[in-house]
Parts: structure tokens; sequence; C-alpha cells
């Protein structure tokens, strides 16, 4: 661990990554806190949550090409200054009496169109910040752990500054740790973000520009598909977060009907996934891990249903809590490896247009799961739809040892001892 946070590069990375997901947890608890208040409508706050999800998803493609040929340090910079600037004039615009909703989504729309240059451009990033690539996976858990604790705190310091200071000042918060998180970036070394594929269509001319776009959209697909271990994990990867569905949509009918705890039960529940899945990215991020990648990655699909099945069985709030804790420690060294794995084994120059498309595959696991899981719910029952899903995870990761027994083939992935 130690020899992460000797180098500054990767210190000024962190901090900026920081700042921005707390930024981003006050951003989204002022902005619907203040929708709610101005509105009062439930179908304005949902139209914001998608205004800004949906672009996202579909500007992914796009921007995995930019952040392969242009610099990455100055895209992050770029994405962060302008949603910087969007949040200010949502504040603005929040003031006036009658809320111009048609310019509020307008701004979000903007807003999700940027930020796969930052959601992505930092995964592509990192590997450069590393130069010894043993300790990848130790810089993944960092950001995984990071991402736990302002995950667990984050909404609840918003909540407290909202009742303090106001929505309004808590949206002006997010706004300056995009500015903070800007110039983070800006301290990078020049060299270790520069483009390795730079542009190649003529300067000026539309036509071939837009063709050259629509080309290296397609080569991430080209490369996944052409990659046969790779596209099995990918696979599995899509399954692993369908089988979040069902706790997505079920844990909050769970605790209040079948635990009878209303949202403090549900609170709870929720609370005891994300200590969990802190202690986890913590704990795997110092220990020396010896089973190999793909038998850790089908174990941790196995371990995920077996963690998850006392709640069809059980209807005792702390049952549940230690159940949800226990899936939470076992799920987040998932997201620690499976990352570490693809930023090794794809070549720099494809890394952005190759995890944007890999994105754009495995992000529609979990709502698929989700609108499943609602459609089965009246007849399976909430027990029976968690029994169901345990199950059938249990069942994937069982085929996954098979699947992905090769992955070893390619990478090795040990996590050095603390101290080292």
């Amino acid at each position: 661990m130690k020899e992460l946070w000797r180098q500054r590069s990767f210190r000024w990375y962190w901090l900026g990554m920081f700042l921005s997901s707390l930024g981003d947890q006050f951003g989204w608890m002022g902005l619907t806190w203040f929708i709610m208040k101005k509105t009062g409508s439930s179908v304005a706050m949902g139209g914001v949550i998608l205004a800004y999800m949906l672009p996202s998803v579909l500007a992914g493609l796009l921007a995995g090409v930019l952040l392969d040929r242009y610099d990455r340090r100055k895209l992050i910079m770029v994405d962060n200054v302008a949603r910087g600037l969007i949040f200010i004039a949502l504040v603005v615009l929040l003031q006036v009496e009658q809320v111009p909703l048609f310019l509020v989504y307008v701004l979000i729309v903007i807003a999700g169109l940027l930020s796969p240059l930052s959601s992505a451009g930092a995964q592509t990033l990192l590997p450069r910040l590393v130069p010894d690539k043993k300790h990848l996976v130790k810089a993944n858990g960092v950001m995984e752990s990071q991402w736990q604790i302002v995950y667990m705190f984050g909404p609840a310091l918003a909540g407290v500054l909202i009742s303090l200071i106001g929505e309004a000042n808590v949206l002006l918060i997010d706004a300056f740790s995009f500015f903070i998180c800007a110039f983070c970036f800006s301290r990078l070394p020049k060299q270790l973000t520069q483009s390795a594929n730079p542009a190649s269509a003529p300067a000026g001319k539309i036509g071939p520009f837009l063709r050259s776009l629509l080309l290296d959209m397609r080569t991430g697909y080209r490369y996944v598909f052409g990659q046969k271990q790779m596209l099995s994990l990918i696979l599995f990867t899509f399954l692993f977060n369908m089988s979040y569905g069902p706790i997505e949509v079920a844990l909050p009918l769970y605790a209040n009907q079948d635990l009878g705890g209303g949202s403090v039960a549900l609170g709870m529940l929720w609370s005891s996934l994300a200590i969990g899945a802190l202690l986890g990215s913590l704990f795997f991020s110092t220990i020396n891990w010896k089973i190999p990648l793909g038998a850790t990655l089908a174990g941790i699909i196995v371990a995920w249903g077996v963690t998850t099945l006392p709640l069809a069985i059980f209807s005792r709030l702390e049952v549940a809590m230690i159940a949800m804790a226990l899936a939470g420690f076992c799920f987040s060294p998932y997201n620690i490896l499976y990352r570490s794995y693809l930023q090794k084994q794809v070549p720099d120059a494809l890394l952005g247009r190759v995890m944007t498309s890999i994105r754009t595959i495995t992000g529609t696991g979990m709502p698929v799961g989700a609108a499943v899981s609602g459609l089965l719910i009246p007849g399976l029952g909430v027990q029976g739809l968690f029994g169901a899903g345990a199950a059938v995870c249990i069942i994937c990761g069982g085929i996954a040892f098979g699947a992905l027994r090769h992955l070893d083939d390619q990478s090795s992935l040990a996590v050095e001892e603390r101290g080292d």
C-alpha cells in the first residue's frame, strides 16, 4: 500500500476522485430535494434521474473514442469544469418562482452526456499511474474502498447539510467539488495522460471525422468479441449484475412487509450492505491472495447467492442485516479483480473504447434484473424471489468455475502482503 501513496500523481488522482464522488452525493441529494420542494412531483424527480443516466449510457461509446484520441487528463478537466458550471446554473434556475423544468432537464442531459469522460476516463488513467502492474489490484482496491466510504457517509452528511444551510448551498458545494477535481487532475504529469492513439481524421473535414468516429466506436466491440475468455467474463458479469436486481426491487417490500420495520429497517439493511462492502474492499486490498483469478470470481458469484439465501428463509431483521453485510463483504472484491483484469489485458490505445463498450453490455444487467424481478414478485412473492435469485446465482457461479478457468493463463493478479 505504501508504494501507491508515495506516488504524487496517485495522491492527486485519489483526492480528485474522492472530492468528485463526495460532491456527486451532495449534488444528487440537493437536486432531488430541491425539485421535490419546488414541484412536489415524483414524476419530475424521476425524470431528472432518467435525464442524467440515459444520456450517460448513450454517450459512453463516443467518450471512449475521445479518451483514446485525446489527452485524458484534459477531457476529465473539461467535464468537471463544465458540470460545475451546470450545477451553478441549476441553482440559479431553481430560484425562479415557476421552475422552468424544461431548462433543468436540458442542463441535466448535458451533464449526463459529459459524465462518461470522467467515469470511464478515471478507469483508463489508473493503469498509467501505477508503474508496477503488481500494484494494480491494490490500487483498484483503494479506489473501491473510497467509493464505499463515500456511499456510506455521503448521503447522511448531505442530509445534515441540507437541513443546516439549505439545498442551494449544498448544490454549490457540489459545483465547487467539480472545480477542485479539475485542479487535482491538472497536477498529473502530462506524459502520463497524453493519447497513445491521436486522432487521424483531417482537421476541419466533418465527413471523414464522423466516419472515423463510427469506425472507432465499433473497434471496442470488435476487440471484445475477438477475446473468448474476456467475452465469457463479460457474460458472467452481466448475469452477476442481474442478480442484484432482486435486491434493488424487493428489499423495500421485504423490509416493510416481511420485517415490518418500514424505512428504518430498509436503511439498516442498506447500511449493512455498505459496511460489509467497505470491509471487504479493505480486507482484500491488504492480503496476499493466492487463489486463481477465474476460481475467485466464480466463487464470489456463488458466495453472493449463498449469503443472500437467508433473506428467502428468515423474517428477522438481525439475520437479514448479517446476511446483507456478508453479501457486501463477498461482493466487493469482484469489481476490484474484474477492473484490474481488463486494465491489464486491454492495450492502452484501446482502453477507452473497450471499457465503454463493455459498460454498455454489463451496465444493463441490473436494470434487466430489476425489470424481471418486478414481473416475478406477484407469482413468487418477495421471499420466493430472493430464493430463486440465490439459486440461479449459485448455479451460474458453478458454471463459471469451468468457463473462467483459463483467465489465469492470461493474467496474474496476486495481491501483495501489507507493508511490501
